[in-house]
């Protein structure tokens, strides 16, 4: 499945609030598709160790595997299209740079 499908999926699939036992019995076989890889992470894999008891809803239950995901579901790392990240950026100026 892929990500982008995965929060109609547990709106669908369960009936909130559930469990962490529930879910990993009734979803934690589905596998998730990495977006630019030939892998797949299971959501047992992906949630099992996370502590939680109880999702409250669909979104709660969608955010916890969202976070915990590995580094293929994400795009580039550090990426920030707002700018102001060059190293250029973030070197301090000389005093000759500094003119008034």
């Amino acid at each position: 499945m892929k990500l982008n499908e995965l929060q109609t999926f547990l709106e669908e699939e369960l009936t909130y609030p559930v469990d962490q036992e529930s879910v990993l019995a009734e979803i934690g076989s589905t596998e998730l598709e990495a977006p630019d890889a030939d892998e797949t992470e299971m959501v047992s894999e992906i949630i099992g160790d996370v502590g939680q008891e109880t999702y409250k809803s669909a979104e709660e239950l969608f955010s916890t595997i969202i976070g915990n995901v590995g580094d293929e579901y994400i795009g580039r790392k550090f990426y920030d299209d707002r700018g102001g990240n060059s190293p250029s950026d973030s070197e301090p100026k000389d005093e000759a740079d500094m003119s008034i």
